[in-house]
């Protein structure tokens, strides 16, 4: 395949123009959830509290990819070194990285969306609090990850830790997707949640288990 792709650039450039296209659509049918499968407080937001809380819930299932895409890159034995190199599979990550921090948004739109009223200390409330400490862990997550050369850590040490972080904000965003919604407490969008749940689990699987492997090797 790839002297193929030697003899003929433009099958490589069609192929990651393909991903992106299947990006764009998965993109399009996540956005498509929240009309589809609307949340009983889209029934009673109106005006621009209901474009908040619509803007807000854009942002949090565009995120949802976003990580998925992040575990992608860097699964190993997915992509051939001619399609996607390693090299630029990590740039992608960290450039991608940053982009979660749109997230920050998410929050602000959703609160925005009830005047920012903050939510009381209470069990009912509990999803909530999990995608606080969620956003706060992703963007300490994303900033260790761009100043990694001004930390005062070595590189194998801030890795083990980048890799225990990402288990975190992975198992925090499924928890806070499964039960802060109602959209995707039942039906489809529980399942495609399921499925997300499933495929991220494996890939963090993949990615752990290629560590330790390539660890006990040395």
């Amino acid at each position: 395949m790839e002297s193929e792709v030697a003899k003929n650039p433009g099958l490589r450039v069609g192929l990651v123009s393909l991903c992106l296209v299947l990006f764009l659509l998965l993109l399009a049918g996540a956005w498509s959830l929240p009309f589809r499968y609307p949340s009983e407080s889209l029934f009673y937001k109106f005006g621009y509290h209901r474009l908040l809380l619509v803007s807000g819930k854009l942002v949090g299932v565009t995120g949802a990819l976003l990580i998925l895409v992040q575990l992608l890159a860097v699964a190993p034995g997915l992509f051939p070194e001619w399609l996607f190199s390693r090299v630029g599979r990590l740039r992608f990550h960290r450039a991608n990285g940053l982009g979660l921090l749109l997230l920050v948004c998410h929050p602000v739109l959703i609160l925005g969306a009830d005047d920012f009223a903050f939510y009381p200390l209470a069990k009912k409330y509990l999803p909530e609090f999990v995608g606080m400490a969620l956003l706060f862990s992703l963007v300490l997550l994303v900033l260790t990850a761009q100043f990694r050369i001004r930390l005062p850590l070595s590189y194998k040490a801030w890795r083990i830790g980048h890799r225990l972080g990402a288990l975190l904000v992975v198992g925090l965003f499924l928890g806070h997707l499964l039960t802060v919604s109602e959209t995707f407490r039942w039906g489809m969008p529980h399942r495609l949640a399921l499925g997300l749940a499933g495929v991220e689990g494996l890939l963090l699987l993949m990615i752990i288990g290629r560590a330790i492997f390539s660890g006990n090797k040395r």
